[in-house]
């Protein structure tokens, strides 16, 4: 080899050759080592999973034992369907209200609830007007109002609920007289009697 001489060129080729040799044949060899060495991976068979998209099943037999359900089984105490409460029975107003009224005769009776009423109910309202309408009311009659006898204060409360009443239908106090009666006094309601009158009237 004396007719030759390495260039730079040839020099960095073989020393990357020698490198490669040095680092990587190594590295290589060690891999296939480890490689031939590790376990193969177990053989799983495959297995297909189709969902299951059908609904659940329900029986329409009893449940098994031990279900803590039993339709046969008997209400505790005793006792059998629904626990609904008791239901309170209605409210039922006072029977206040027009009585019975005679228009040849010229009387009328109605009922009336201190306790539930601080004016004359409208029925009552519509039958003095026809109670005016009677053949006795006349230009020399007058109108008597009988009441139980009360305290000062109910009387006074009731004397002033029937004024109005009557000035309504535009009948004058004058017209107007009240009497009490010993009369009782029954489930707070109070009867009170209308009749027409000359002045021979008895109180």
């Amino acid at each position: 080899m004396r007719g030759y001489s390495l260039t730079e060129r040839g020099k960095i080729i073989i020393a990357i050759i020698l490198v490669a040799l040095i680092f990587v044949l190594p590295a290589l060899i060690l891999a296939v080592k480890a490689w031939n060495s590790s376990p193969p991976p177990p053989d799983i068979p495959s297995q297909d999973v189709q969902p299951d998209d059908s609904p659940p099943k329900i029986s329409d037999g009893p449940l098994p034992d031990g279900s803590g359900f039993n339709p046969t089984d008997p209400v505790e105490n005793g006792e059998q369907g629904s626990f609904d409460p008791p239901v309170d029975p209605p409210y039922e107003p006072p029977a206040f209200g027009p009585v019975s009224i005679d228009l040849t005769a010229g009387i009328m009776l109605f009922k009336f609830s201190p306790d539930h009423q601080d004016a004359i109910d409208e029925e009552t309202f519509k039958m003095i007007g026809d109670f005016l309408r009677s053949p006795k009311n006349t230009a020399a009659s007058r109108i008597a109002v009988e009441m139980p006898k009360l305290p000062e204060d109910d009387t006074s409360n009731l004397i002033a609920v029937i004024t109005d009443v009557f000035a309504s239908h535009n009948v004058s106090l004058e017209k107007l007289a009240f009497a009490s009666l010993q009369s009782a006094n029954t489930d707070g309601l109070l009867e009170v009697r209308l009749l027409f009158f000359t002045e021979s009237y008895q109180k």
